[in-house]
């Protein structure tokens, strides 16, 4: 019985042993593992900087402001907006546009712009026949004279 009674703590001692599990401590990566990134990157526009461009990325960007049989008070609203995005996507590329103030002001004009370059100032006409909303609103580039420049506020090109 003594025998036993030495043997008894001793199993006890095992069993509870037994069901403890020794922890590894945590590893870093290897040098060839890498580490998901939290959040993803903003992405980024390139904005186009020629003129023919502008008017290309600004009308794909914008389809249904192009839309034909709208009331003249709603196309009038679209060629302003248009204006206003052909200015910030060229500036956002690098070319100095303006506003044009219709027969030198305060008007500015809807469908004509103003490109700064080489020391001149060159008038743009963006839209063609704007008025005619039985028509879809068709962009253009054309170079043309008379403009007034007014600055137009500097856009968040991000």
């Amino acid at each position: 019985m003594k025998k036993l009674l030495h043997v008894l703590p001793l199993c006890a001692a095992l069993a509870s042993g037994c069901s403890y599990v020794k922890g590894s401590p945590p590893t870093a990566p290897s040098s060839n593992e890498t580490v998901a990134p939290t959040q993803a990157p903003a992405p980024t526009t390139e904005y186009p900087s020629s003129g023919p461009a502008i008017i290309a990325f600004v009308a794909e960007r914008y389809p249904e402001k192009l839309a034909a049989g709208v009331s003249l008070d709603e196309r009038m609203d679209n060629m302003r907006f248009i204006r206003d995005r052909v200015i910030e996507t060229g500036l956002c590329g690098g070319v100095q546009l303006g506003w044009n103030l219709k027969r030198g002001g305060p008007d500015v004009s809807n469908d004509f712009i103003v490109w700064r370059h080489d020391g001149t100032d060159t008038g743009i006409d963006i839209g063609f026949a704007y008025d005619d909303t039985s028509q879809p609103l068709r962009l253009q580039w054309l170079e043309s004279v008379g403009p007034f420049y007014k600055e137009y506020p500097v856009p968040d090109c991000h």
